[in-house]
């Protein structure tokens, strides 16, 4: 006769915690290309004029490239980790930072990075989007009153705080994709 355990296998609990981390998963495929292309590609076309203008073709290329690198590696390192461990999905880097170095210790060690790398990133975006966008003004609008560059930024900053506000990252799916094709052009 085989017995049945009265408490489910290790494996089974696991599976059950992972699928509990979250809200469901309906994202379809050409979001993340969407993203993906957005994130590597925009950046690139963002700092472009800004790193041949002070680096010149030859370093300015070699930092792109460097850059797009990074970006790859750091991709390729979120998915191969994203779920290591089968049944356990690290969605978030502090899942990931609680996991190696424990559940007190793997905050302290993963937050202070990720916001100073997530606040030097807005910042840059920020000025940049606003500079663009002050520039794509002054081309379609030759007749305009000129508006000072810190405004652009706050316009800029304003949108990204109106989009800060939908309810998950598929809701931008749209925007994700008119920046991509506006990346390729």
């Amino acid at each position: 006769m085989v017995s049945i355990p009265s408490q489910p296998s290790k494996e089974i609990q696991s599976e059950q915690k992972g699928a509990d981390i979250g809200p469901a998963r309906r994202a379809k495929w050409w979001y993340s290309t969407f993203h993906t292309v957005t994130a590597m590609i925009g950046a690139g076309v963002l700092s472009l004029p800004y790193a041949m203008a002070y680096l010149g073709w030859g370093p300015g290329i070699l930092m792109l490239l460097l850059s797009w690198c990074l970006t790859l590696n750091t991709m390729w390192q979120m998915i191969q980790l994203h779920e290591c461990i089968p049944g356990t999905r690290f969605d978030r880097y502090i899942d990931l930072g609680r996991h190696a170095f424990g559940p007190k210790l793997g905050p302290w060690i993963v937050l202070p990075q990720q916001l100073i790398v997530q606040v030097g990133c807005d910042v840059v975006y920020m000025v940049i989007g606003g500079k663009c966008l002050k520039n794509f003004v002054e081309i379609a609008c030759t007749n305009c009153t000129q508006i000072r560059q810190s405004y652009w930024i706050m316009i800029f900053g304003g949108i990204h705080f109106f989009l800060s506000q939908l309810p998950n990252f598929n809701s931008v799916a749209g925007v994700s994709l008119a920046a991509a094709v506006m990346s390729l052009r």
